[in-house]
């Protein structure tokens, strides 16, 4: 099998995360160049992953024709004029989450890429994911019954980098971090009918929301309320709470039990636990393999 050769665009914490798990786990992937504005980046970053071509422009990179297909792992206001390029020279694409900013931009680029028939995916890991997966599973084969609300709340300092809180170039954990959250919703419960939020700003000079509450309900008539924020000052956080509950039963997430309870029989090692809490108390232990 030809191997697939790759240009990963943006060289930060993502670009290297995906150049590490490429390079130890798809042996049929070659990564051929890599392009970042920082040219002392660029450098450490060709010399240990050992790739053959590095640019400082992105347009260099897309021009070098043995490559196939880019990832793009670019802050969020800039993945728009990224993809659009890399979809006109015919370049299958990767880009990380969200797509974008605003939605003209993320239909530009969809249309870009059905234009030049190219194949464009965004970084929804939760699809491809164990954990998630074995969540979806329980909703969907009705073990907690339907309909189902799903409890998420988690808050913390947030993101290290300050364009996250920039409403202009990441917008803040509600489309940052928590788009994960209504994906993996649209995946399991379907088309969204209603929504009610609100939300707030705790810290100081910054320009975009770092807190936000909403309940989303859904056509199939579930729900997903979310609580999130990254807000907090340095050095706290508050409760994580996950779970799904339903007619059935609730459907714990790891956090919201006591790991002392998981029967010693279960290789915690080798596998991940959900408690399934049914009537009469009785608990279930669920596992997926991690």
């Amino acid at each position: 099998m030809k191997k697939v050769n790759l240009g990963i665009i943006g060289l930060g914490g993502m670009g290297n995360y995906h150049a590490k798990s490429l390079k130890t786990g798809m042996e049929d992937v070659e990564i051929l160049a890599a392009a970042d504005t920082d040219r002392n980046r660029t450098k450490q970053f060709t010399k240990k992953y050992r790739i053959k071509y590095s640019f400082a422009d992105y347009h260099q990179l897309l021009d070098v024709e043995e490559i196939d297909a880019v990832l793009i792992c670019l802050p969020t206001f800039l993945h728009a004029e990224v993809v659009v390029s890399a979809a006109k020279k015919g370049k299958g694409i990767f880009c990380e989450k969200p797509i974008a900013m605003n939605l003209k931009d993320a239909e530009r680029m969809t249309k870009s890429c059905q234009e030049n028939r190219v194949k464009f995916m965004i970084g929804f890991v939760r699809r491809f994911d164990n954990f998630w997966g074995k969540a979806r599973e329980i909703v969907k084969k009705g073990i907690l019954g339907r309909p189902v609300i799903w409890h998420d709340t988690a808050s913390s300092t947030g993101a290290p980098y300050p364009w996250y809180f920039d409403k202009e170039k990441g917008g803040g954990p509600l489309i940052d971090g928590a788009v994960h959250n209504y994906d993996f919703a649209y995946y399991t419960f379907g088309e969204a009918k209603k929504v009610y939020a609100t939300t707030k700003t705790f810290k100081k000079n910054i320009s975009g929301i770092d807190t936000g509450s909403a309940i989303i309900e859904y056509k199939s008539g579930d729900e997903h309320v979310i609580s999130w924020s990254w807000g907090l000052p340095k050095g706290s956080f508050g409760g994580r709470l996950t779970d799904i509950i339903g007619p059935k039963g609730a459907l714990l997430f790891p956090g919201s039990f006591d790991p002392r309870e998981v029967p010693k029989s279960i290789d915690q090692g080798k596998y991940g636990i959900f408690c399934l809490l049914r009537k009469g108390g009785k608990k279930e232990w669920i596992k997926y393999r991690k």
